[in-house]
């Protein structure tokens, strides 16, 4: 029986912005591992208030690599067996959403959630957030720390399948009456418990660069869209960025965006005093020393003429 338990810390409201990650593995319930890793974030940018939770700066992640590496370096470990955390529809979704960024695809992870077992394995408490339970179990626990906080969960469903007599947190989940929570690119987020299960929607398929181009305008820039493009789906416009080396957020502007694309019938109206709320975010960003490029469908489709 086997488990590792993962935490993450992110930089900012975005659940790409992964700053930190931490793993607790363990076997025959004992940790036989753990691991932190810093991280750089995407989109690059650092709130206060994050800050503030984990300490983790700007400074200290200049350097490390991005999960895109990091990922290259774990994945063997993180897909040998199921994974656990604490909240884990979180950090599920920071793990699929920092891969989906880099265009790398997320085989089928099953995973369980300590905070949704620990609710069944010890009813009574006060308290099931993390610094409650390792209170409770007397776990020495830097909250958010993320190597700390994996350390903590793994220990925390160590104690229930001890308390339960569980071989496996599959067999543990099925004394509650729990479905097996699951992770992949192809499939989405389907959470772990005993709510209904759900998909989510699958808009856009990322790919690794086919034909990265150094000198292309967008080859490691971020690119936004608004509006209905004209003479494509935007789901190809956005595989076209992909292609040439650039990177794509669906649905959000940041500091850290370079271009906003604005789509034909849009870019008409934004000559005449028309703006998106995602133009007026770009406006804003600019006011606040954050340039970022508005440029209508025509000049997005002439960067790619041969």
């Amino acid at each position: 029986m086997g488990f590792i338990a993962i935490d993450f810390e992110t930089a900012n409201d975005k659940k790409t912005s992964s700053c930190s990650i931490g793993l607790a593995v363990v076997e025959d319930l004992e940790i036989v591992d753990t691991q932190h890793h810093l991280i750089q974030p995407f989109p690059n940018y650092y709130f206060d208030k994050n800050i503030s939770i984990h300490g983790i700066t700007p400074e200290m992640t200049l350097e490390a690599p991005t999960f895109d590496n990091v990922w290259g370096n774990l994945s063997g470990l993180l897909t040998k067996y199921p994974l656990v955390a604490h909240n884990a529809g979180f950090d599920m979704n920071v793990l699929l959403s920092s891969l989906n960024v880099y265009g790398t695809a997320l085989p089928t992870i099953d995973f369980f959630c300590s905070l949704v077992m620990s609710r069944k394995a010890f009813p009574g408490l006060t308290s099931y957030g993390l610094a409650n339970l390792s209170n409770h179990f007397n776990i020495q626990l830097n909250h958010h720390n993320a190597e700390s906080d994996a350390m903590a969960s793994a220990i925390i469903c160590i104690e229930m399948l001890k308390e339960h007599q569980c071989k496996s947190l599959e067999e543990l989940s099925q004394k509650f009456d729990h479905k097996i929570g699951t992770v992949s690119s192809s499939q989405g987020y389907n959470s772990y418990g005993s709510g209904r299960p759900y998909k989510r929607k699958k808009e856009y398929v990322f790919a690794s660069p086919s034909q990265p181009d150094p000198k292309h305008r967008f080859y490691k820039k971020s690119v936004c869209f608004t509006g209905r493009l004209s003479e494509m789906n935007r789901k190809s416009a956005m595989q076209k960025v992909i292609n040439v080396g650039g990177y794509v957020l669906p649905d959000q502007i940041s500091p850290q965006t370079d271009y906003l694309v604005v789509g034909k019938q849009d870019f008409k109206k934004f000559g005449n005093g028309f703006k998106s709320t995602k133009i007026k975010h770009a406006e804003a960003y600019e006011e606040q020393g954050f340039p970022i490029f508005i440029m209508g469908e025509n000049e997005f489709l002439m960067s790619f003429d041969d």
